[in-house]
Protein backbone atom coordinates (compact mmCIF):
# COMPACT_ATOMS: atom_id res chain seq x y z
CA UNK A 1 0.00 0.00 0.00
CA UNK A 2 1.41 3.37 -1.02
CA UNK A 3 2.14 5.92 1.68
CA UNK A 4 0.25 9.21 1.45
CA UNK A 5 2.24 11.94 -0.25
CA UNK A 6 2.91 14.23 2.70
CA UNK A 7 5.56 16.94 2.64
CA UNK A 8 8.12 17.00 5.44
CA UNK A 9 7.08 18.98 8.47
CA UNK A 10 9.73 21.59 7.82
CA UNK A 11 8.22 22.41 4.44
CA UNK A 12 4.99 23.36 6.17
CA UNK A 13 6.99 25.70 8.37
CA UNK A 14 5.83 23.90 11.52
CA UNK A 15 8.97 22.14 12.72
CA UNK A 16 9.43 18.49 13.72
CA UNK A 17 8.69 19.25 17.37
CA UNK A 18 5.03 19.65 16.44
CA UNK A 19 4.76 15.88 15.80
CA UNK A 20 6.36 14.84 19.10
CA UNK A 21 4.48 14.15 22.33
CA UNK A 22 4.36 17.01 24.84
CA UNK A 23 7.52 17.35 26.91
CA UNK A 24 9.66 15.25 24.59
CA UNK A 25 13.35 16.19 24.86
CA UNK A 26 15.00 16.41 21.45
CA UNK A 27 18.39 18.14 21.78
CA UNK A 28 19.45 17.04 18.31
CA UNK A 29 16.65 19.01 16.63
CA UNK A 30 17.35 22.52 15.43
CA UNK A 31 14.97 25.08 14.05
CA UNK A 32 15.62 26.39 10.53
CA UNK A 33 18.25 29.13 10.39
CA UNK A 34 16.94 32.66 10.38
CA UNK A 35 17.88 33.98 6.98
CA UNK A 36 15.63 36.82 5.87
CA UNK A 37 16.07 40.39 7.19
CA UNK A 38 12.54 40.31 8.56
CA UNK A 39 13.28 37.12 10.51
CA UNK A 40 16.54 38.53 11.85
CA UNK A 41 14.78 41.70 12.97
CA UNK A 42 12.08 39.64 14.67
CA UNK A 43 14.69 37.61 16.57
CA UNK A 44 16.57 40.77 17.60
CA UNK A 45 13.38 42.42 18.87
CA UNK A 46 12.44 39.26 20.79
CA UNK A 47 15.89 38.99 22.39
CA UNK A 48 15.87 42.67 23.37
CA UNK A 49 12.41 42.48 24.90
CA UNK A 50 13.24 39.31 26.86
CA UNK A 51 16.36 40.90 28.38
CA UNK A 52 14.47 43.72 30.08
CA UNK A 53 14.37 45.92 27.02
CA UNK A 54 10.60 46.31 27.16
CA UNK A 55 10.83 47.99 30.57
CA UNK A 56 13.54 50.37 29.36
CA UNK A 57 11.65 51.10 26.15
CA UNK A 58 8.44 51.91 28.01
CA UNK A 59 10.37 54.05 30.48
CA UNK A 60 11.93 55.98 27.58
CA UNK A 61 8.42 57.13 26.61
CA UNK A 62 7.98 58.98 29.90
CA UNK A 63 8.80 62.63 30.62
CA UNK A 64 9.41 63.47 26.98
CA UNK A 65 9.50 67.26 27.14
CA UNK A 66 11.14 67.23 23.72
CA UNK A 67 7.91 65.97 22.15
CA UNK A 68 5.85 69.11 21.71
CA UNK A 69 2.48 69.99 20.22
CA UNK A 70 -1.06 68.70 20.81
CA UNK A 71 -1.60 65.20 22.17
CA UNK A 72 -2.18 63.58 18.79
CA UNK A 73 1.05 65.04 17.40
CA UNK A 74 2.97 63.78 20.43
CA UNK A 75 1.35 60.38 19.91
CA UNK A 76 2.54 60.22 16.31
CA UNK A 77 6.04 61.22 17.44
CA UNK A 78 5.99 58.44 20.04
CA UNK A 79 4.94 55.86 17.45
CA UNK A 80 7.77 56.97 15.16
CA UNK A 81 10.22 56.66 18.04
CA UNK A 82 9.06 53.12 18.87
CA UNK A 83 9.21 52.04 15.22
CA UNK A 84 12.72 53.42 14.80
CA UNK A 85 13.78 51.77 18.07
CA UNK A 86 12.63 48.38 16.81
CA UNK A 87 14.67 48.80 13.63
CA UNK A 88 17.81 48.67 15.81
CA UNK A 89 16.29 46.76 18.69
CA UNK A 90 19.40 45.14 20.17
CA UNK A 91 21.66 48.18 19.80
CA UNK A 92 19.01 50.60 21.08
CA UNK A 93 18.38 48.33 24.05
CA UNK A 94 22.09 48.43 24.94
CA UNK A 95 21.98 52.23 24.85
CA UNK A 96 18.86 52.39 27.03
CA UNK A 97 20.43 49.89 29.43
CA UNK A 98 23.58 52.03 29.67
CA UNK A 99 21.45 55.03 30.60
CA UNK A 100 19.27 53.11 33.05
CA UNK A 101 22.29 51.65 34.88
CA UNK A 102 24.06 54.98 35.47
CA UNK A 103 22.65 57.65 37.86
CA UNK A 104 24.54 60.39 36.00
CA UNK A 105 23.08 59.34 32.66
CA UNK A 106 19.61 59.08 34.18
CA UNK A 107 19.94 62.66 35.42
CA UNK A 108 21.18 63.75 32.00
CA UNK A 109 18.26 61.98 30.33
CA UNK A 110 15.84 63.93 32.54
CA UNK A 111 17.47 67.21 31.55
CA UNK A 112 17.63 66.40 27.84
CA UNK A 113 15.36 63.49 26.85
CA UNK A 114 16.43 63.96 23.23
CA UNK A 115 19.49 61.96 24.27
CA UNK A 116 17.35 58.83 23.95
CA UNK A 117 16.86 59.31 20.22
CA UNK A 118 19.81 61.44 19.15
CA UNK A 119 20.84 58.73 16.70
CA UNK A 120 17.44 58.78 15.02
CA UNK A 121 17.99 62.25 13.60
CA UNK A 122 20.77 64.13 11.84
CA UNK A 123 23.85 63.88 14.01
CA UNK A 124 27.54 64.87 13.65
CA UNK A 125 28.01 63.61 10.08
CA UNK A 126 25.30 63.75 7.43
CA UNK A 127 26.72 60.60 5.80
CA UNK A 128 26.28 58.42 8.87
CA UNK A 129 23.63 55.73 8.93
CA UNK A 130 21.43 55.40 12.01
CA UNK A 131 23.48 52.39 13.09
CA UNK A 132 26.71 54.44 12.92
CA UNK A 133 25.20 57.27 14.94
CA UNK A 134 24.10 54.90 17.68
CA UNK A 135 27.47 53.14 17.73
CA UNK A 136 29.35 56.41 18.26
CA UNK A 137 26.92 57.52 20.96
CA UNK A 138 27.58 54.29 22.85
CA UNK A 139 31.32 54.64 22.38
CA UNK A 140 31.42 58.22 23.63
CA UNK A 141 29.52 57.60 26.84
CA UNK A 142 31.43 54.40 27.47
CA UNK A 143 34.61 56.49 27.22
CA UNK A 144 33.24 59.33 29.35
CA UNK A 145 32.15 57.04 32.17
CA UNK A 146 35.41 55.09 32.14
CA UNK A 147 37.94 57.91 31.75
CA UNK A 148 36.59 61.29 32.86
CA UNK A 149 37.11 62.01 36.57
CA UNK A 150 33.89 61.02 38.30
CA UNK A 151 33.29 64.51 39.69
CA UNK A 152 33.81 66.14 36.31
CA UNK A 153 31.62 63.53 34.63
CA UNK A 154 28.81 64.30 37.07
CA UNK A 155 29.16 68.07 36.80
CA UNK A 156 29.08 67.99 33.01
CA UNK A 157 26.30 65.51 32.36
CA UNK A 158 24.18 65.47 35.54
CA UNK A 159 24.49 69.15 36.47
CA UNK A 160 25.02 70.46 32.95
CA UNK A 161 28.07 72.62 33.66
CA UNK A 162 31.65 72.40 34.90
CA UNK A 163 33.77 75.51 35.27
CA UNK A 164 37.45 74.66 34.83
CA UNK A 165 38.88 77.97 35.99
CA UNK A 166 39.55 81.48 34.78
CA UNK A 167 42.17 83.42 32.86
CA UNK A 168 42.89 87.14 33.08
CA UNK A 169 42.59 88.83 29.71
CA UNK A 170 44.69 91.71 28.44
CA UNK A 171 42.18 94.31 29.67
CA UNK A 172 41.98 92.72 33.13
CA UNK A 173 38.63 91.00 32.60
CA UNK A 174 38.12 87.32 33.37
CA UNK A 175 37.70 84.62 30.75
CA UNK A 176 36.36 81.26 31.93
CA UNK A 177 36.78 77.78 30.49
CA UNK A 178 33.74 75.52 30.81
CA UNK A 179 32.80 71.97 29.87
CA UNK A 180 29.16 71.34 29.07
CA UNK A 181 27.00 68.71 27.40
CA UNK A 182 25.64 69.59 23.97
CA UNK A 183 22.87 72.16 23.70
CA UNK A 184 19.26 71.02 24.00
CA UNK A 185 18.44 68.90 20.94
CA UNK A 186 22.06 69.28 19.83
CA UNK A 187 23.33 67.35 16.82
CA UNK A 188 27.05 68.22 16.57
CA UNK A 189 28.63 66.10 19.30
CA UNK A 190 28.50 65.03 22.94
CA UNK A 191 31.01 67.24 24.76
CA UNK A 192 31.24 71.02 24.46
CA UNK A 193 34.30 73.03 25.53
CA UNK A 194 33.57 76.74 25.82
CA UNK A 195 35.46 79.97 26.35
CA UNK A 196 33.14 82.28 28.27
CA UNK A 197 33.15 85.80 29.69
CA UNK A 198 33.13 86.61 33.40
CA UNK A 199 29.38 85.88 33.56
CA UNK A 200 29.94 82.53 31.83
CA UNK A 201 28.20 83.67 28.66
CA UNK A 202 29.74 81.58 25.84
CA UNK A 203 32.03 83.42 23.45
CA UNK A 204 33.50 80.47 21.56
CA UNK A 205 32.60 76.77 21.54
CA UNK A 206 34.05 73.58 20.14
CA UNK A 207 31.98 70.38 20.23
CA UNK A 208 33.44 66.91 19.84
CA UNK A 209 32.75 63.20 20.32
CA UNK A 210 35.13 60.42 21.32
CA UNK A 211 35.18 57.06 19.56
CA UNK A 212 36.94 54.51 21.75
CA UNK A 213 37.05 51.42 19.52
CA UNK A 214 39.63 53.06 17.23
CA UNK A 215 40.52 56.01 19.48
CA UNK A 216 39.46 59.11 17.58
CA UNK A 217 38.41 62.60 18.55
CA UNK A 218 35.76 63.86 16.12
CA UNK A 219 35.16 67.62 15.95
CA UNK A 220 31.61 68.46 14.91
CA UNK A 221 31.43 72.19 15.60
CA UNK A 222 33.70 75.21 16.06
CA UNK A 223 31.47 78.21 16.62
CA UNK A 224 31.94 81.82 17.65
CA UNK A 225 29.39 84.40 18.78
CA UNK A 226 26.26 85.11 16.77
CA UNK A 227 24.35 88.28 16.08
CA UNK A 228 24.91 91.60 14.37
CA UNK A 229 27.95 92.51 16.45
CA UNK A 230 29.59 89.06 16.25
CA UNK A 231 32.61 90.36 14.34
CA UNK A 232 33.18 93.12 16.87
CA UNK A 233 33.02 90.58 19.71
CA UNK A 234 35.58 88.33 17.99
CA UNK A 235 37.84 91.29 17.26
CA UNK A 236 37.75 92.41 20.90
CA UNK A 237 38.28 88.86 22.15
CA UNK A 238 41.30 88.44 19.86
CA UNK A 239 42.79 91.63 21.25
CA UNK A 240 42.23 90.38 24.82
CA UNK A 241 43.99 87.13 23.90
CA UNK A 242 47.09 89.15 22.95
CA UNK A 243 46.39 88.64 19.25
CA UNK A 244 45.61 84.91 19.37
CA UNK A 245 42.53 83.91 17.39
CA UNK A 246 39.90 82.35 19.67
CA UNK A 247 39.30 79.39 17.36
CA UNK A 248 43.02 78.63 17.39
CA UNK A 249 42.93 78.53 21.18
CA UNK A 250 39.90 76.20 21.14
CA UNK A 251 41.62 73.82 18.72
CA UNK A 252 44.73 73.79 20.92
CA UNK A 253 42.56 72.84 23.90
CA UNK A 254 40.97 69.96 21.99
CA UNK A 255 44.44 68.65 21.15
CA UNK A 256 45.31 68.91 24.84
CA UNK A 257 42.26 66.78 25.64
CA UNK A 258 43.28 64.19 23.03
CA UNK A 259 46.87 64.04 24.27
CA UNK A 260 45.70 63.59 27.85
CA UNK A 261 44.05 60.30 26.84
CA UNK A 262 46.56 59.18 24.24
CA UNK A 263 44.22 59.81 21.31
CA UNK A 264 46.38 60.35 18.23
CA UNK A 265 43.67 60.56 15.59
CA UNK A 266 41.77 63.85 15.32
CA UNK A 267 39.22 64.36 12.55
CA UNK A 268 36.97 67.33 11.82
CA UNK A 269 33.69 67.68 9.96
CA UNK A 270 33.59 69.33 6.55
CA UNK A 271 31.06 71.90 5.38
CA UNK A 272 29.48 69.35 3.07
CA UNK A 273 28.90 66.73 5.78
CA UNK A 274 27.73 69.05 8.56
CA UNK A 275 24.36 67.83 9.89
CA UNK A 276 22.78 71.29 9.54
CA UNK A 277 23.80 71.83 5.94
CA UNK A 278 20.32 70.96 4.61
CA UNK A 279 18.29 72.30 7.50
CA UNK A 280 17.96 75.80 6.07
CA UNK A 281 19.96 77.21 8.97
CA UNK A 282 23.15 79.03 7.95
CA UNK A 283 26.60 77.78 8.94
CA UNK A 284 28.43 80.67 10.56
CA UNK A 285 31.87 79.14 10.09
CA UNK A 286 33.75 78.01 7.00
CA UNK A 287 35.07 74.75 8.40
CA UNK A 288 36.87 73.68 5.23
CA UNK A 289 38.98 76.84 5.07
CA UNK A 290 40.09 76.51 8.69
CA UNK A 291 40.93 72.81 8.40
CA UNK A 292 42.93 73.51 5.23
CA UNK A 293 44.80 76.21 7.14
CA UNK A 294 45.63 73.65 9.85
CA UNK A 295 47.12 71.31 7.20
CA UNK A 296 44.15 68.97 7.37
CA UNK A 297 43.64 66.39 4.64
CA UNK A 298 40.31 65.34 3.17
CA UNK A 299 39.86 61.63 3.79
CA UNK A 300 36.38 61.00 2.44
CA UNK A 301 33.17 60.38 4.29
CA UNK A 302 32.85 64.08 5.02
CA UNK A 303 35.94 64.26 7.24
CA UNK A 304 39.23 66.10 7.41
CA UNK A 305 42.13 64.27 9.07
CA UNK A 306 44.03 66.83 11.14
CA UNK A 307 47.74 66.52 11.99
CA UNK A 308 48.62 64.38 14.99
CA UNK A 309 49.91 67.51 16.75
CA UNK A 310 49.73 71.26 16.26
CA UNK A 311 52.87 73.19 15.44
CA UNK A 312 53.55 76.46 17.22
CA UNK A 313 56.00 79.15 16.23
CA UNK A 314 59.15 79.55 18.24
CA UNK A 315 60.12 82.94 19.59
CA UNK A 316 63.05 83.04 17.15
CA UNK A 317 60.60 83.02 14.23
CA UNK A 318 58.85 86.16 15.46
CA UNK A 319 60.15 89.67 14.65
CA UNK A 320 61.87 91.21 17.66
CA UNK A 321 59.33 94.03 17.98
CA UNK A 322 56.48 91.47 18.38
CA UNK A 323 58.17 89.04 20.75
CA UNK A 324 56.75 90.50 23.96
CA UNK A 325 53.20 90.05 22.67
CA UNK A 326 54.11 86.57 21.42
CA UNK A 327 55.36 85.55 24.88
CA UNK A 328 52.17 86.81 26.53
CA UNK A 329 50.05 85.02 23.94
CA UNK A 330 51.88 81.72 24.39
CA UNK A 331 51.75 82.01 28.17
CA UNK A 332 47.99 82.51 28.01
CA UNK A 333 47.59 79.47 25.76
CA UNK A 334 49.70 77.31 28.09
CA UNK A 335 47.72 78.47 31.11
CA UNK A 336 44.44 77.61 29.38
CA UNK A 337 45.77 74.17 28.50
CA UNK A 338 46.90 73.67 32.10
CA UNK A 339 43.41 74.46 33.39
CA UNK A 340 42.04 71.68 31.22
CA UNK A 341 44.81 69.24 32.18
CA UNK A 342 44.20 69.91 35.88
CA UNK A 343 40.48 69.24 35.49
CA UNK A 344 41.10 65.98 33.63
CA UNK A 345 43.90 64.75 35.85
CA UNK A 346 42.42 65.17 39.31
CA UNK A 347 39.15 63.89 40.77
CA UNK A 348 36.75 66.74 41.39
CA UNK A 349 34.22 66.79 44.24
CA UNK A 350 30.62 66.06 43.33
CA UNK A 351 28.06 68.72 44.07
CA UNK A 352 24.32 68.93 44.43
CA UNK A 353 22.36 71.60 42.60
CA UNK A 354 22.39 73.86 45.66
CA UNK A 355 26.18 73.83 45.70
CA UNK A 356 26.77 74.14 41.96
CA UNK A 357 27.36 77.89 42.07
CA UNK A 358 29.86 77.46 44.88
CA UNK A 359 31.68 74.79 42.91
CA UNK A 360 32.43 77.30 40.19
CA UNK A 361 34.57 79.25 42.63
CA UNK A 362 36.89 76.40 43.59
CA UNK A 363 39.01 76.39 40.44
CA UNK A 364 42.14 78.48 39.91
CA UNK A 365 42.33 81.93 38.38
CA UNK A 366 45.60 82.59 36.57
CA UNK A 367 47.19 85.94 37.19
CA UNK A 368 47.40 88.77 34.72
CA UNK A 369 50.04 88.27 32.07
Amino acid sequence: MNKPNRPPAGVLGIGLEAFLPPGAYTPELRRPRVSSPVDRSRVAVNDAMQSGGLVNLLDSLRHRQDWTGPWYKRGVTALKYVARSLCLAAQHQRFLALIAADPVMRAYRRRDPRLLERHMHRYVNAHWHRRDRLSYLLQHYRFAKAHLPSGLYELVYAQGHASLGSLVAKDGSLLTLCLRPPIYKGCEGELCLQLCDANEVPLYSIVFTIADEQPTLMIGCLQGPKGENARDVVRELTRNLHGMRPKQLMLSLVYTFAQRYGIERVVAISNEAHPLRRSGRPLFSDYDAFWDEQRGQRIGGGWYALPTSLTHKSEAEVPSNHRAAFRRREALRRDAEQLLVNALAQPLPTFSNSHLQASRMTFPVYGRL
